[in-house]
C-alpha cells in the first residue's frame, strides 16, 4: 500500500472512528487539531455518548451553582443555540442518573422555553433517564422524539397518582421505540395498568426488560399480541427494582392465534407446572431459542425431568436453557437425597438438537458420578456453556473431584464456560502427562466447591486452563429477589467465606502457572522441531554415505 493510499484510508470516517475508540480521551484534542476532517470525526467520537448531563448543558451557556441548584448566567439566545447545535447533532446516547445533591430542573426549563428547534438532540437513539422524584421525571420528555429507539427509564414515583399520563406522553413523543428497560422500585400491582397502556402505545417494541416478578399473566398476554417482540427479560437487583413474588404466584397468560410471532428469548418467574402448561398451549411460542426459568417453589427432580422432556418435544430450537430452583428456607438446610437432581433428571437434555448452553441452580448438589460426567461430555460434544449447580447451599456431600474436568477438556472443544461443584483434593489428581487442555474455556466457575492444598490444585488446573481463563468463586443466591434467598444462615456464610479464601489463593497463583506451562509447551515444541530437523539432516547424510559406498569399487 502506497503512502497516498494509506493517507486516504485514514480519512475514512468509520475506520478512523474505530481507531479513535482505542485512544485515550486526553489525546482527542491533539487529534482534532490535525485537520478539519479529523476534527469532525473526533468530535463525533467525543460527543457520541454523553453520560454527564452538566457537560452537555455547559455547551449551551455558562451556568452558576447555588447550593444544589444550577442556573444559567442568562437566558440562552439564538447564537447560543446555533453553537450548541453543532455538538448536539452528534449525540447518539444520553445517560442520566439523578443525584439528589444536584438540581438541573432550572437549566432544563430554560432550555425548554428558549430552544429554537423542537428536538434538542435530533439524532439521539438511546436515552437513559433514571430518577427518584417527580420534578426530574417531568424533564425526561424533553429529549424524546420520533427517532428514539432505545429507552431506559424509571417508572413514575409511587406517590405520583397519574402514572398512565406519563407513559402515554412517552408513546406520543417516541412511538417507535425498539427496546424498553423499565426500572420500578415498587410492586407491579401499583403500576400494571399503566404498563399495559405503555405496551399498547409502542407497537414497534422488540425487547423489554422489567424487574423480577413483573412478568404477570396480564403483561405477558399483552406482549403476546405484539408483532415484533423478540426478547422478554427480567433483571435482578435493587437498580432494576423489586417486585413481589405473590404477583406471579399464578402464571397463566392468554395466548391467542398468532401469539408471539417473533419471540426468541423469554425469561419468567413461575412454577414448573405453569411453565409446562404455557409451552403446551395451542399458540405457545415454540420457536424459542433461549428460555430462563426461575422458581421459588420447591419442586421434585421428577418434575424437572418432565419439564425437560416437554421442552425437548415442544421447543426443539432451544439453544440456551437456564433453570434456577431458588427455593430454600433459612435454618432448614439438610441434605435430602430423594430431592437431589441426578443424571437421570438431566438425560432429556441430550435430546435437544440445538442446545449448547445449560444452567441449573439448586440448594442440593447434583448427585452425579464421574462415569456419568464422562457419558454427559461424550454425548454432548457441542456444549459451549455448562453450569451444573456449582453453588449448592448444602455443601457437605461430594460426588465429583478434579477428575470431572478432564472429560469436558477432552470431548467438548467448544466449551467456553464450565461450572461444577467439586472436592478439589490433590489425592484424586490424575497424571498430568495424560491431560488435554481446554481448547476454548474462558470461565471456570467453582461456586461453593472445596479446595485443599491450593498450590497443588493450582498446579493441576494450570495443565487444563488456557491463558486468560477466569476462575469464578462464590454464590449468586443473595442477588435473587426473595428475602429468604438474600439472607443465608450464619454457618453457611462462614463456610462459603472459608472456602472462598482457599480458591482466592488458587486464583492468585493460577495465571502465573498457566504462563509457565505455556512457555514450557513452546520450548518443548521448539525442541521437538529441532530434534526433527536433526533427524532429517542425519537421514540425508546417511543417504549420501550409502550412495558413495554403493558407487565405490573393490580391487582384488
Amino acid at each position: 500500500m502506497s503512502v497516498m493510499q494509506l493517507h486516504r484510508v485514514l480519512f475514512i470516517p468509520e475506520l478512523l472512528g474505530i481507531i479513535l475508540s482505542f485512544v485515550d480521551e486526553d489525546d482527542y484534542v491533539n487529534i482534532a487539531c490535525v485537520c478539519k476532517q479529523w476534527s469532525e470525526i473526533t468530535l463525533d467520537v467525543i460527543w457520541r455518548e454523553v453520560d454527564d448531563l452538566s457537560r452537555l448543558l455547559s455547551l449551551l451557556r455558562p451556568y452558576k451553582i447555588r447550593g444544589r441548584y444550577n442556573l444559567f448566567d442568562g437566558l440562552p439566545d439564538s447564537r447560543d443555540w446555533a453553537r450548541f447545535q453543532k455538538y448536539a447533532n452528534r449525540v447518539r446516547i444520553l445517560r442520566f442518573e439523578q443525584d439528589n445533591d444536584v438540581d438541573y430542573s432550572g437549566l432544563l426549563d430554560d432550555m425548554a422555553r428558549t430552544r429554537t428547534t423542537l428536538d434538542m438532540l435530533p439524532n439521539l437513539h438511546t436515552l437513559e433517564w433514571v430518577y427518584d422524584d417527580i420534578d426530574c421525571m417531568e424533564r425526561a420528555p424533553l429529549f424524546m422524539h420520533q427517532r428514539l429507539r432505545h429507552l431506559i427509564i424509571s417508572a413514575p414515583p409511587l406517590r405520583h397518582k397519574d402514572k398512565v399520563s406519563f407513559f402515554l406522553d412517552i408513546c406520543v413523543r417516541a412511538p417507535h421505540i425498539h427496546s424498553l428497560d423499565l426500572r420500578v422500585p415498587y410492586c407491579v400491582q401499583y403500576i400494571e395498568a399503566a404498563i399495559l397502556e405503555l405496551l399498547r402505545g409502542l407497537p414497534d417494541l422488540k425487547k423489554v426488560i422489567f424487574p423480577e416478578f413483573f412478568l404477570t399473566s396480564s403483561i405477558v398476554s399483552e406482549l403476546a399480541r405484539m408483532k415484533h417482540i423478540k426478547i422478554v427479560q427480567f433483571e435482578y437487583g435493587f437498580d432494576q427494582g423489586l417486585g413481589d413474588e405473590k404477583d406471579v404466584d399464578t402464571f397463566a397468560p392468554v395466548l391467542e392465534q398468532g401469539a408471539f410471532p417473533a419471540l426468541l428469548d423469554l425469561a419468567v418467574t413461575a412454577r414448573i407446572e405453569h411453565v409446562m402448561r404455557f409451552v403446551n398451549a395451542d399458540f405457545a411460542p415454540v420457536n424459542l431459542t433461549s428460555l430462563y426459568i426461575n422458581t421459588y417453589v420447591e419442586h421434585k427432580p421428577e418434575e424437572l425431568h418432565t419439564l425437560f422432556v416437554t421442552l425437548s418435544e415442544r421447543c426443539s430450537r432451544l439453544s440456551q436453557l437456564y433453570v434456577l430452583l431458588a427455593h430454600h428456607v433459612t435454618g432448614e438446610l439438610e441434605l435430602v437425597p430423594a430431592k437431589q437432581i441426578t443424571f437421570n433428571t438431566l438425560t432429556p437434555l441430550l435430546s435437544f438438537p440445538n442446545l449448547v448452553t445449560f444452567q441449573v441452580t439448586h440448594k442440593y448438589p447434583v448427585n452425579i458420578t464421574l462415569e456419568e460426567i464422562e457419558e454427559l461430555a461424550y454425548r454432548w460434544p457441542t456444549l459451549e456453556s455448562l453450569t451444573l449447580n456449582e453453588e449448592p447451599l448444602v455443601m457437605g456431600e461430594f460426588t465429583l473431584d478434579l477428575r470431572a474436568l478432564v472429560p469436558f477438556a477432552r470431548l467438548c472443544p467448544k466449551l467456553r464456560r464450565l461450572g461444577l461443584f467439586i472436592d478439589a483434593n490433590p489425592a484424586n489428581i490424575p497424571p498430568t502427562l495424560e491431560l488435554k487442555p481446554f481448547a476454548a474455556l474462558c470461565v471456570l466457575s467453582v461456586g461453593t466447591s472445596r479446595a485443599c492444598d491450593p498450590e497443588a490444585v493450582a498446579a493441576f488446573l494450570s495443565h487444563l486452563c488456557p491463558p486468560k481463563c477466569a476462575l469464578e468463586v462464590g454464590v449468586t443466591w443473595t442477588s435473587f429477589g426473595v428475602q429468604s434467598c438474600r439472607v443465608l444462615d450464619d454457618d453457611v456464610r462462614m463456610e462459603i467465606s472459608r472456602r472462598f479464601n482457599s480458591w482466592k489463593s488458587i486464583r492468585n497463583i493460577l495465571p502465573v502457572l498457566i504462563q509457565l506451562r505455556r512457555e514450557e509447551r513452546e520450548k518443548s515444541r521448539a525442541l521437538q522441531e529441532e530434534v526433527e530437523d536433526l533427524r532429517t539432516r542425519t537421514r540425508l547424510l546417511m543417504d549420501k554415505v550409502d550412495v558413495k559406498a554403493n558407487d565405490s569399487c573393490m580391487i582384488a
